[in-house]
């Protein structure tokens, strides 16, 4: 199991950038399996021309910065997004945003089947894979089944064996090299201000019993990193910043303790609600 690391990675395959984005998932289940999959992407335009840029260096088309949030609401990318999310997966509206200075959309699927879903664990995917810099993705999968009280089980994607490449890309390196200087917190706090990445599942009705690590009245945090809460504990930080070279059970001990990181701990999550 190494879900929460994967949203870790691939947070951190993004921290060079400066600027900041934020995406929100939400899944919503009802009684009989069906619901919605509501989006929201909002990007600094620091962080869209960085991504242009590193687009462009994998052969994309040239940056051209554009402050009209409609610029950044693709529909036709977004339907198409609907197609790889599994079978049924329908877009069913979106709307361009423009919030605190920041640039994006929000975006509504719905779905007949939940288990016929397959959704990307870590919402920053497409983001990597706009920007070239890959297009693995670890997906999620849910059973359930209806009654008086439904049950929904979300799986997580299993552990992969780490690859010769990643150890040999710290092979050599000190022991202390995950440790962030003073003045690279200041300036991280600065670049990185306003970042945050969420996906929760919200059912139609009550939990009458969960295992969820997070719950808060019908709703269950699956993952939720917020940077803003992060930079303001030093020792959260430099825990976060190590985490990407630890072991998945190495990382939740070290983060889960601190405000600002939701991860949920299981391997699958049962939700039973009515």
């Amino acid at each position: 199991m190494k879900k929460i690391k994967l949203v870790i990675i691939g947070v951190f395959l993004l921290l060079f950038l400066s600027g900041c984005f934020q995406i929100e998932r939400v899944i919503n289940v009802n009684k009989d399996g069906s619901g919605t999959i509501e989006e929201t992407m909002l990007m600094s335009q620091d962080f869209i021309n960085q991504m242009k840029q590193m687009a462009t260096s994998f052969g994309g088309g040239e940056i051209e910065e554009n402050k009209d949030e409609s610029a950044y609401h693709n529909v036709d990318d977004l339907k198409k997004d609907a197609l790889k999310m599994g079978e049924g997966v329908k877009y069913v509206s979106s709307k361009p945003m423009e919030k605190d200075g920041k640039l994006g959309y929000h975006v509504i699927y719905s779905f007949n089947d939940i288990t016929k879903i397959k959704i990307d664990e870590n919402p920053a995917d497409n983001m990597m894979s706009s920007s070239g810099m890959g297009e693995d993705k670890e997906d999620m999968y849910f059973k359930f089944k209806k009654g008086k009280t439904a049950e929904l089980t979300i799986i997580f994607p299993e552990e992969e064996v780490e690859d010769e490449y990643d150890e040999m890309e710290y092979e050599d390196e000190p022991e202390d090299n995950a440790a962030v200087s003073d003045q690279d917190l200041q300036m991280m706090k600065a670049m990185y201000a306003g970042m945050k990445i969420s996906v929760k599942v919200k059912v139609d009705g009550k939990i009458v019993d969960t295992n969820a690590t997070h719950k808060d009245k019908n709703v269950v945090t699956l993952s939720e990193i917020d940077f803003d809460v992060i930079m303001e504990n030093e020792k959260a930080f430099q825990a976060l910043a190590g985490s990407k070279e630890s072991t998945d059970e190495e990382m939740k001990k070290s983060m889960q303790k601190f405000p600002g990181f939701k991860a949920d701990i299981n391997e699958e999550v049962i939700i039973k609600f009515k």
